[in-house]
């Protein structure tokens, strides 16, 4: 076992046996009671961590919560990735890890070669596609980098998230295919839809302000990652991997740690830069 591993495994061992049992699925009335206690998440989220915005709404608090998270460290992409899945994404240190759109689980996992097995494991999947702008730091952020299967990975591409009407393409509760509006649209599986929410509403708080990404996708996807983010609330394992990106990268996801951030921000994509860099 690695240092960091050893870490990780601790630090999450440890939330997890104050929690007084594993983890419960995304949304369900145990989890949600474990995170209410404030166990879990008391230990890695310093006191007054969201001070500056506090009593804010709107681009004001958009602002303050991008002043706050955005600087942390750049830990490379082949760093990310291994920490991802080595530690980040298999927390009870058993070296399994699974895809969050299909579940598909892999065994002997420890690093980002012996996830991807020559193109027939695991990829990380950029919640905010690259060609979109994940590109430098944002290409390595662990917040919005979670393990996929190498096929779902390419089905979902750079497909903006949306309800699937018309499915084209389905497996493990993830679809793919044209939304009411006649749009291809990727749509996970439930249990990852306030994660996916919450990982996009964070990348553009950090890397969004500023006027240069492509948020073609965003303009499609904002009105039902909102709804995501209150059908799927944030569960102690989602709660936990913040946690866990907070000791590795230094900053957090502030929709995990205070979800009624997302209700008080409002329209995240303001029209003057929602017409920018669209490609």
């Amino acid at each position: 076992m690695t240092l960091m591993r050893a870490f990780f495994h601790g630090l999450l061992a440890s939330a997890l046996g104050l929690a007084g049992c594993g983890l419960a699925p995304t949304g369900a009335p145990a989890a949600k009671a474990r995170v209410a206690s404030g166990r879990l998440a008391a230990k890695a989220l310093p006191a007054g961590y969201y001070k500056s915005a506090e009593g804010l709404q709107g681009q004001l608090l958009l602002r303050a919560l991008h002043d706050i998270v955005a600087r942390h460290k750049d830990l490379g992409y082949d760093g990310a990735r291994d920490v991802m899945f080595a530690d980040v994404d298999d927390p009870d240190n058993d070296d399994i890890v699974a895809c969050v759109y299909i579940g598909r689980a892999l065994e002997r996992v420890h690093d980002r070669g012996s996830a991807f097995r020559n193109g027939n494991g695991l990829n990380a999947e950029h919640t905010w596609p690259q060609s979109k702008g994940a590109e430098g730091t944002a290409k390595a952020d662990l917040h919005h980098l979670f393990p996929a299967d190498v096929k779902a990975n390419g089905i979902r591409g750079s497909y903006p998230f949306g309800v699937v009407i018309h499915p084209e393409w389905s497996a493990g509760g993830s679809t793919l295919g044209r939304n009411a509006s006649q749009q291809r649209v990727f749509q996970p599986r439930s249990r990852q839809w306030g994660d996916t929410a919450r990982a996009i509403f964070y990348f553009y708080t950090v890397y969004g302000l500023r006027g240069s990404l492509d948020t073609s996708n965003f303009r499609v996807e904002e009105p039902v990652l909102r709804q995501w983010h209150e059908q799927d609330p944030p569960s102690a394992e989602e709660r936990l991997r913040n946690d866990a990106v907070y000791a590795v990268q230094g900053n957090r996801n502030p929709y995990i740690d205070h979800p009624e951030y997302v209700k008080q921000v409002g329209t995240f994509l303001r029209p003057d830069i929602g017409q920018q860099r669209a490609r």
